[in-house]
């Protein structure tokens, strides 16, 4: 498993995987960390915290830079950090939000590590989220952002949740939000407004059957945020 990909997930999913690196990946770790006792368990554990890290402080230093130049095909030591690779593996939001973190440095190991622990840390954040889903409009984007600031902000780590469909809402009520912000349906008419949605969400997709998506408004239950969403739900998923 790569080493970006331990660091994005969180502790409990890694706790339900097996994170350890593929031979060559074990090689280039133990390589960077020779300094520092190579790859061991101890090692690991603190690498699993990278995104802790303090942002003008790397724990062990120039490993971030070594680790670079030997795996991601986003930075070089000579070059510092390739902007097209760096908006293609991240996004824009997250390229234009590290931009000026990708040259911040007195040498090309705090180079490395200022752009990388930046740009990790942002791949997450709620807002550039939103800024990355494809196919939806600014009008929606600006209206999810606005219903977002209507939920505590500790809730605003599950946003990511979404683009797993679970069966439970990740932040309860959100959706029922930017659904009625957006005017997606009509509460007196009781029915969806499928062709506002196509232009601002851009689902169901063309084509699709919604006819079971549909049917649930039969079996809705009193809890209003619950049964929007799991219609919702099933509008994205629709083929």
């Amino acid at each position: 498993m790569k080493l970006i990909t331990v660091i994005v997930l969180s502790i409990d999913i890694l706790s339900l995987i097996d994170a350890s690196p593929s031979v060559q990946e074990g090689i280039v770790l133990d390589q960077c960390l020779a300094p520092y006792g190579g790859y061991t368990f101890e090692t690991d554990q603190r690498l699993q915290r990278y995104k802790q890290w303090s942002p003008t402080y790397e724990e062990f230093p120039c490993f971030t830079n070594c680790y670079l130049n030997h795996t991601l095909n986003i930075y070089n030591e000579t070059q510092g950090f390739d902007k097209e690779n760096v908006i293609k593996r991240f996004g824009r939001s997250v390229y234009d939000a590290c931009q000026e973190k990708l040259t911040l440095g007195n040498n090309s190991c705090e180079i490395a590590y200022n752009g990388f622990h930046c740009l990790i840390n942002h791949e997450d954040d709620p807002f550039i989220l939103i800024d990355n889903i494809a196919n939806i409009t600014r009008e929606a984007k600006h209206v999810m952002k606005e219903c977002l600031h209507k939920f505590n902000t500790d809730d605003w780590q599950y946003l990511s949740s979404y683009t797993r469909f679970p069966v439970q809402e990740p932040i309860p009520c959100y959706t029922r939000c930017f659904v009625s912000k957006m005017q997606l349906y009509n509460y007196r008419l009781k029915n969806w407004n499928i062709a506002a949605m196509q232009r601002l969400l851009g689902v169901p997709a063309e084509h699709a059957n919604i006819e079971n998506c549909l049917a649930l408004s039969k079996r809705r239950n009193n809890f209003m945020c619950a049964w929007i969403y799991k219609e919702m739900t099933c509008f994205s998923l629709a083929k």
